[in-house]
């Protein structure tokens, strides 16, 4: 059986207007200035960015802000979620003939309920987050786990996301990445399969999937 692993933030949704609320909540309880969700989302796909340090001044993680992010994330991660388009079709077309499954740098508990919210959540055999494994894409542990999970070798998947760190999480996988244009990643990819719609996403798909029969 093959499996098709999603990212999720700016590949199945568009999650920005509640990500920007909730870590600009808690740069304003620290004293720093608004930033904007554009700036924001791109530093969040670039891998060459030190988050802590960009969002909220210090090296690491404080805890104090982790869970202040947590409480209001948690209330807010569906404020202005949006599905993007097509995708349900894909999916629903997917659902079935592959295990599916999610993996992305959001917290696993987030992602449940942002998928559930957006009606989806019951199409995939797992969600896996940073959190569950202790590792981030791309670092590609959480790809191997997941796998292991479901039972399925890395050269019997196919990794969907949006910006560099998927990209690189595949790569260090081995396995086949499919870039797709409408979410927040805004960076050149070496990858052969480039889609800008979700109806072309269904094709590319189906075309790997193909290959590997």
């Amino acid at each position: 059986m093959k499996c098709i692993i999603f990212d999720m933030d700016g590949t199945l949704v568009d999650s920005s207007v509640g990500i920007t609320h909730s870590i600009n909540y808690v740069r304003q309880s620290i004293g720093l200035p608004y930033i904007g969700t554009e700036q924001l989302v791109r530093f969040i796909n670039d891998p060459d960015e030190h988050l802590p340090l960009r969002f909220y001044g210090t090296q690491e993680y404080n805890p104090n802000h982790k869970a202040l992010f947590t409480e209001h994330y948690l209330e807010h991660c569906t404020h202005e979620l949006k599905l993007y388009a097509g995708v349900h079709d894909v999916l629903r077309a997917l659902h079935g003939e592959v295990k599916l499954a999610v993996a992305t740098n959001a917290s696993d508990f987030f992602a449940q309920k942002m998928l559930e919210h957006c009606g989806i959540g019951h199409y995939f055999e797992t969600i896996v987050g940073a959190n569950t494994f202790g590792a981030s894409k791309p670092d590609p542990l959480m790809l191997f786990r997941l796998l292991d999970s479901l039972h399925v070798a890395p050269n019997n998947a196919i990794l969907v996301g949006d910006s560099l760190k998927d990209a690189y999480a595949a790569q260090n996988a081995n396995m086949p990445f499919v870039y797709v244009t409408w979410g927040f990643g805004e960076y050149e990819t070496s990858t052969p399969h480039v889609v800008d719609s979700p109806q072309a996403l269904a094709g590319i798909l189906q075309h790997l999937l193909s290959q590997k029969s």
